[in-house]
């Protein structure tokens, strides 16, 4: 458009200048210049306005008309050993297990966002259907809801976030900005435990919340009013287990209240972050859950006696070898109410230790924790072998630093101790020899993780310790969870099936891609 009208005007210029006068010239030349002016106005508004409209369409598809995805891949190899508390070893050398976490992200609004994640996670060459398979009888709880998403299982695809989120500005016409979220929460990889893992902190503090659980949350921005830097507070409610009738039963209506099941499992507390700078974090939380659950003492000892071979009603070994799995089965413990139990904990994190004493201090996280935990037993009701009430406390500590052999590499140590009454939440932890911060003993542990292409390809390897000194510390909160002295155990304990893990070691070397 541009090269014709200047052609235009020169032609036009040309054309004149034989016959025209000076004057005469020089009015048409202004005349020319201001429809030439004219024109390119026109012209450049037209351009805008139709760059305006892509800009707009763009903006429109890729933050509020579609899903926001992210892919989260992990190929890992573990090596796994346990030692039993009577001296015998079992062991898997080449555990390969793959996790994919496809996460949504999705913004209708600038004050409501939706988040998703789906998951799958399985062991190489294992399907629901396999015979060796950890998801029929025998396993356990594999497929646990606090669980279902964070242990190796099968091939199908679950859903482990799906929950929105509701920005507000002020509370009551005071400068309070606050959240409200609700649905299947993240609840895995809190704070402290994210950096070994290499994610960014969930909200709970991971020294004593670990698992996966459906619930509501509100939060609450202190800083502006309090002027403490970084004040926080959040209340935090959960479900971890229903009573409801499936569709379709015999005995009753449609997800109505089975009375000869567990009651509803339900929790309520807060996180309370009284200072953040940036580089200093105090965090705070507590809760309470009810309704928890675990076996009593005559199940537990009559599965043993079945898993051992031996009749629980004769005392007598099984004339037939093919009745034991049947009679395990028959044994195998059900699910009871016990009570409640409190938790509670207090961390420090430094995001660089000092203040510019050197590149390496500058780099370096460090962190402290003290947790406690209560039970509260029903009644007379045994809960952690005790049916009075128990307090157990836990420390955990660790440091990540950089790694001065590589670029970016960063090397980890961590340390936690558990007493004999110690109990958590922890059962999601991603340690596949069980959670070490559940351990009542001592618990080790050292990693170095190293970006291999920017930030989307890492890998990372990784030595898990755990030295048990009590028993019951990843069990449920019934007889199974009664400590006991690992070190004061018998031949006659172990012939009644009573043979715990002392020690568990896990060696990890994983490749992950994240975009």
């Amino acid at each position: 458009m541009k090269k014709l009208i200047a052609m235009s005007a020169a032609a036009a210029i040309a054309a004149t200048m034989s016959f025209a006068s000076d004057a005469d010239l020089r009015a048409e030349l202004e005349q020319l210049k201001k429809e030439v002016a004219a024109l390119k106005k026109q012209t450049k508004g037209i351009k805008a306005k139709r760059l305006k409209k892509q800009i707009s369409e763009l903006k429109s598809a890729a933050l509020h008309d579609n899903i926001k995805w992210s892919v989260d891949y992990r190929v890992s190899l573990d090596v796994l050993n346990y030692k039993h508390a009577n001296g015998d070893t079992v062991e898997k050398n080449d555990l390969i297990s793959n996790r994919l976490l496809l996460g949504m992200k999705y913004a209708p609004a600038d004050n409501l966002s939706f988040f998703g994640q789906l998951a799958y996670y399985k062991n190489f060459g294992d399907t629901a259907d396999h015979s060796q398979s950890n998801s029929p009888f025998g396993v356990g709880y594999a497929n646990f809801d606090w669980i279902t998403n964070e242990n190796a299982t099968d091939n199908t695809l679950k859903v482990r976030q799906a929950y929105f989120v509701y920005f507000g500005d002020e509370v009551f016409g005071s400068s309070i900005p606050w959240t409200a979220s609700i649905g299947r929460r993240p609840s895995t990889n809190g704070l402290l435990v994210n950096l070994r893992d290499d994610d960014r902190p969930a909200s709970p503090i991971g020294h004593v919340v670990n698992m996966e659980f459906d619930g509501a949350s509100l939060g609450f921005d202190l800083s502006n009013v309090s002027d403490v830097s970084g004040m926080y507070l959040k209340f935090c409610f959960g479900r971890g287990l229903t009573n409801a009738r499936p569709r379709f039963d015999f005995f009753g209506d449609d997800y109505t209240s089975d009375d000869t099941k567990n009651p509803d499992i339900d929790f309520a507390g807060f996180i309370f972050k009284p200072y953040n700078d940036g580089q200093y974090e105090i965090w705070t939380t507590y809760m309470y859950a009810w309704n928890l659950i675990g076996f009593d003492q005559a199940s537990m000892q009559n599965f043993g006696m079945a898993s051992q071979g031996i009749d629980p009603t004769t005392g007598a070994a099984f004339t037939d070898p093919r009745l034991t799995g049947a009679y395990m089965q028959y044994y195998m413990p059900h699910f009871q109410s016990f009570g409640g139990m409190h938790s509670y904990a207090i961390s420090a994190v430094a995001n660089g230790v000092g203040d510019g004493i050197n590149d390496f201090l500058d780099d370096t996280t460090a962190f402290i924790s003290l947790a406690g935990s209560t039970t509260d037993p029903d009644g007379n009701r045994k809960m952690l072998g005790s049916d009075d009430s128990e307090n157990g406390w836990s420390v955990y500590l660790g440091a990540q630093i950089p790694a001065m052999f590589t670029e970016d590499g960063r090397l980890g140590f961590e340390y936690n101790h558990g007493s004999k009454y110690w109990r958590s939440f922890t059962y999601g932890e991603d340690t596949m020899v069980g959670s070490k911060l559940a351990a009542r003993g001592n618990a080790y542990e050292a990693y170095y993780t190293q970006p291999l292409v920017g930030k989307v390809l890492s890998a990372q390897l990784r030595y898990t310790f755990i030295d048990y000194e009590y028993t019951g510390s990843n069990s449920f909160f019934g007889e199974d969870g009664t400590p006991r002295k690992i070190d004061n155990l018998t031949s006659a304990d172990f012939a009644r099936g009573n043979n715990p893990v002392d020690e568990a070691q896990d060696i990890r070397l994983y490749i992950r891609y994240r975009y």
